[in-house]
Protein backbone atom coordinates (compact mmCIF):
# COMPACT_ATOMS: atom_id res chain seq x y z
CA UNK A 1 0.00 0.00 0.00
CA UNK A 2 1.35 3.37 -0.79
CA UNK A 3 0.59 5.46 2.66
CA UNK A 4 1.81 8.61 1.44
CA UNK A 5 -0.83 8.90 -1.49
CA UNK A 6 -3.21 7.71 0.60
CA UNK A 7 -2.16 10.72 3.00
CA UNK A 8 -2.40 13.08 0.48
CA UNK A 9 -5.54 12.09 -0.90
CA UNK A 10 -6.98 12.30 2.92
CA UNK A 11 -5.80 16.07 3.06
CA UNK A 12 -7.93 16.52 -0.19
CA UNK A 13 -10.87 14.80 1.56
CA UNK A 14 -13.54 17.24 3.23
CA UNK A 15 -14.80 14.83 5.50
CA UNK A 16 -11.17 14.23 6.90
CA UNK A 17 -10.62 17.47 7.42
CA UNK A 18 -14.10 17.96 9.58
CA UNK A 19 -12.76 14.61 11.53
CA UNK A 20 -9.57 16.56 11.96
CA UNK A 21 -11.56 19.94 13.17
CA UNK A 22 -13.56 18.09 15.61
CA UNK A 23 -10.85 15.98 16.52
CA UNK A 24 -8.40 19.57 17.47
CA UNK A 25 -11.52 20.73 19.49
CA UNK A 26 -11.88 17.63 21.90
CA UNK A 27 -8.16 17.65 22.65
CA UNK A 28 -8.58 20.90 23.77
CA UNK A 29 -11.82 20.57 25.90
CA UNK A 30 -9.66 17.53 27.40
CA UNK A 31 -6.38 19.09 27.61
CA UNK A 32 -7.84 22.62 28.93
CA UNK A 33 -9.61 21.27 32.45
CA UNK A 34 -6.60 19.38 33.33
CA UNK A 35 -4.40 22.36 33.12
CA UNK A 36 -6.28 24.38 34.87
CA UNK A 37 -7.37 21.17 37.47
CA UNK A 38 -2.98 21.36 37.78
CA UNK A 39 -2.82 25.23 38.51
CA UNK A 40 -5.27 25.23 40.74
CA UNK A 41 -3.50 22.02 42.77
CA UNK A 42 -0.30 24.18 42.70
CA UNK A 43 -2.00 27.45 44.03
CA UNK A 44 -3.67 25.65 46.68
CA UNK A 45 -0.14 24.39 47.79
CA UNK A 46 1.42 27.29 47.75
CA UNK A 47 -0.93 29.38 49.69
CA UNK A 48 -0.86 26.63 51.85
CA UNK A 49 2.95 26.51 51.91
CA UNK A 50 2.95 30.33 52.39
CA UNK A 51 0.28 30.34 55.29
CA UNK A 52 2.70 27.65 57.62
CA UNK A 53 5.47 29.42 56.68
Amino acid sequence: MDYENELELCEYNPISVQLENELRVLAQIVETPAMSFFQKLMKKIVVAHGVEA
